[in-house]
């Protein structure tokens, strides 16, 4: 059974008055650590913010101040971004765009929750009821992440839309695959009759163009969604993804499949369930020839875990290990949001009082951990959680570890 050591936590970035969270990185060839992760606009979080970058490159002790990669306007926003070196050097970031979320018809009547307003954006109250998904685009860099192409969109169809968590892979062959979730009926997570399917898209040019490539798992029944996929290439050359998964009409969170292709992701087994509780996964290939997976555990004690497979199929929770736990704000008194939707909502009917550790509302948004390990063998998990400040705020760290 395998274990950890020498376990060490370190702060990537923290902003003042902004949540930060939802960070992917990856290995450069140099030995740097690369992640990109997102800026909201908000003390919450809101999707609707800017894709920021950091580097480090002492495996994951220190990390540089953010550089915007691709900035938020007052029409547009950019979110769950994730990023991949390509051979030849040159990076390429996957994300979300969103548009006109800031209301231009002034309402007739008071919002009924009491957030967002800041002093920057103004009344932001109806920003998720009148936003839209612009879709998944690409960014891509030539030299090192110093400046970026602009965003060109990726061909989803017959996704109505296409929501990623992790950056793209590259096979042997030189084409990208990027796995995404969505639907072909509706632009939303929810509703329209149908549940979310998880999905390959591939480019063969180096990311300028895409398009749908197969269907990783979906249940034709609605009942069962299939979200967030992780993927892992297997030393033998198949290919492993991970989904979290919920049940409808209730949403709630099940224990993650896992799905195997033998031909480079065309087609895939039918999706397995496993014995293990949490969500969302991220995977890699460790040095010694294991295969180590990370992902959120979004219910109490709350925080990271992982787990270590010899051979990349077999995954038991028996084998589970604790990375960080917490990161739910419990001694909070005040800022306790209730949904993306807004920050306190008299609607809502918030008192005064601690939070709940079974019913933290929108502070269960923990955990999306993405890992690496550096080249002295060290592993790094960076995941985003909430501080212990009045007003609780999301940041992003990393964890650095050894495993036994």
């Amino acid at each position: 059974m395998s274990g950890i050591s020498n376990i060490t936590h370190h702060d990537i970035f923290r902003h003042p008055t902004h949540c930060v969270n939802q960070i992917a990185a990856r290995r450069l060839k140099n030995g740097d650590i690369l992640a990109v992760f997102n800026e909201e606009r908000f003390p919450f979080h809101h999707d609707s913010g800017q894709t920021l970058m950091t580097r480090s490159t002492d495996g994951g002790v220190t990390w540089s101040e953010p550089r915007i990669v691709l900035p938020w306007t007052d029409t547009t926003g950019n979110w769950d971004c994730g990023i991949c070196e390509l051979d030849d050097g040159s990076l390429i970031v996957n994300l979300t765009m969103t548009a006109f979320f800031k209301r231009g018809i002034k309402t007739e009547q008071p919002s009924w929750s009491m957030q967002p307003w800041t002093e920057e954006w103004g009344d932001w109250t109806w920003a998720f009821r009148t936003q839209g998904w612009l879709g998944t685009f690409v960014v891509k860099s030539i030299d090192g992440g110093e400046t970026w192409s602009a965003p060109a969109p990726c061909n989803v169809r017959p996704l109505k839309h296409g929501g990623c968590r992790l950056g793209c892979w590259q096979l042997p062959s030189g084409s990208l695959l990027m796995g995404l979730y969505g639907r072909i009926h509706g632009y939303g997570e929810e509703g329209e009759g149908e549940t979310t399917r998880s999905a390959l898209i591939r480019s063969d040019d180096g990311g300028l163009n895409w398009e749908y490539y197969s269907t990783l798992a979906f249940d034709p029944a609605s009942i069962i969604d299939y979200e967030e996929p992780a993927l892992l290439r297997l030393n033998d050359g198949r290919l492993v993804c991970f989904m979290r998964t919920h049940v409808n009409p209730s949403s709630d969170a099940k224990n993650m499949v896992m799905t195997v292709s033998e031909d480079d992701g065309f087609s895939w087994t039918p999706p397995k369930w496993t014995n293990i509780w949490g969500y969302p996964a991220d995977m890699i290939n460790l040095a010694d020839g294991r295969y180590l997976m990370v992902y959120g555990y979004r219910r109490a004690p709350y925080g990271v875990r992982g787990i270590v497979s010899e051979d990349g199929l077999d995954w038991d929770v028996a084998n589970e290990f604790v990375i960080r736990e917490g990161g739910v704000p419990i001694g909070a008194e005040g800022g306790k949001p209730s949904s993306s939707l807004g920050g306190d909502s008299g609607a809502g009917g918030h008192t005064g009082g601690g939070v709940h550790r079974d019913n933290p509302g929108l502070f269960q948004h923990i955990g999306y951990p993405t890992v690496v390990q550096a080249t002295d063998g060290t592993i790094a998990a960076c995941y985003h959680e909430w501080s212990e400040d009045e007003t609780p705020l999301q940041y992003v760290r990393c964890t650095r570890f050894q495993v036994t």
